[in-house]
């Protein structure tokens, strides 16, 4: 069984992962240390989460069960290519990456000599910072996916941290990772654009970068308590076509059609939430643009 885990890369992720497994698993999963190449980082992530700082990976990675690969995507095929053939010792091996599949320990050097798993773990969050972001791991949902030996270890060691989790097919990822992008990322260009228009109207900075955010935050809960059909109100919901025209009308630009290509969307989810109303009219607005 899996016991001694290993990291290469010590940024958010692995200082993260690494504090939340030690905490939530009680010794069963040990930390057993970190690599960087920036060795200052390693001893931080080793006193912050467990384990030591190692002075090099293939030291790292022959004391461990498990090894994440916890640098930035692009370098992960770097990493393991200059690593993969020092390695005596099989062990699993992933990566954290959203984007990535397990592929990438493939793609250019073929099969390792060893026997090792493949596979990558990606929690559905934020991860902001080195210092706080494991405190919101509990409420995290993992994706896994990659080869039966590594999915198999998986499916013990998430039940055991308390997380729910889902396998992802390899091909997608890609597909997964967008769909990520679209519910956290692409928000935040929704919301600049929202305080730009409020600055437009003659609202002070200092209002316009304040004043949404209560707005923003109630229906974010209400988002998250209730889903994205039910818990959408506005115009749009309403089939309130002549509302929306002065949007329209008031709007230009990419702003514009941001508000366009968002509403025509839009239409399809409120007639989810209202399946007897009549959103012809509202919709006969929109394609008409």
């Amino acid at each position: 069984m899996v016991k001694e885990i290993g990291f290469i890369g010590a940024g958010k992720v692995g200082f993260s992962l690494g504090k939340y497994i030690r905490e939530k698993t009680g010794g069963a999963f040990n930390i057993h240390g970190y690599y960087s190449q920036n060795h200052d980082s390693a001893v931080a992530a080793a006193a912050f989460a467990g384990g030591k700082a190692f002075d090099s990976a293939e030291e790292l990675a022959a004391e461990c069960d498990l090894l994440l690969l916890t640098v930035p995507d692009g370098q992960i095929e770097g990493v393991w290519e200059q690593l993969r053939d020092k390695i005596s010792n099989p062990l699993l091996v992933g990566h954290c990456s959203g984007s990535l599949d397990s592929r990438v320990f493939l793609s250019s050097a073929g099969v390792p000599s060893v026997s090792h798993g493949f596979g990558s773990i990606h929690p559905i969050m934020s991860i902001r910072d080195k210092d706080t972001a494991y405190l919101k791991l509990p409420e995290a949902y993992f994706t896994i996916e990659g080869d039966e030996p590594f999915i198999d270890f998986m499916d013990v060691f998430l039940p055991a941290l308390g997380n729910p989790h889902s396998i992802i097919d390899t091909d997608k990822k890609t597909l997964y990772h967008a769909a990520s992008v679209m519910v956290s990322n692409l928000v935040c260009s929704l919301a600049f654009e929202g305080v730009e228009v409020f600055k437009a109207c003659g609202l002070d900075d200092e209002f316009a970068e304040k004043a949404w955010r209560p707005l923003f935050l109630g229906n974010a809960e209400n988002i998250y308590s209730v889903g994205p059909v039910m818990a959408l109100t506005g115009p749009v919901e309403r089939a309130d076509a002549e509302t929306v025209k002065r949007h329209l009308g008031a709007l230009s630009g990419e702003t514009r059609q941001m508000y366009l290509l968002l509403s025509r969307a839009l239409a399809d989810v409120a007639q989810l939430k209202n399946p007897n109303r009549d959103y012809s009219e509202i919709r006969n607005v929109l394609c008409r643009e």
